[in-house]
């Protein structure tokens, strides 16, 4: 696998993480009306979107896109835990 392959590879992977951690978030929202934590969110939305795209990719037989999936997944996860975690010492 070249270079330019897995960098498309990550960049799509990341690109279709985020819109269904996005959805996923949605879902989320509007399913439990009371206010939730923010790492609940997050955790969520992740697991809501590794668990559609590992099936996609299963489904389609394709290991590298779903290891791509994984993999974006993990650093989409830890870049919000960080970033929230330190976003919320600045508002208050």
């Amino acid at each position: 696998m070249g270079l330019t392959y897995f960098l498309v590879l990550m960049v799509s992977a990341i690109i279709l993480t985020t819109l269904l951690m996005w959805i996923g978030e949605k879902v989320i929202s509007i399913t439990f009306q009371q206010k939730i934590s923010p790492i609940l969110k997050i955790v969520a939305s992740l697991v809501f979107a590794t668990v559609i795209l590992t099936a996609l990719f299963y489904a389609l037989e394709k290991p590298t896109g779903m290891y791509m999936i994984l993999l974006s997944a993990a650093i989409i996860g830890y870049n919000r835990y960080w970033f929230g975690h330190f976003s919320v010492g600045k508002t208050k």
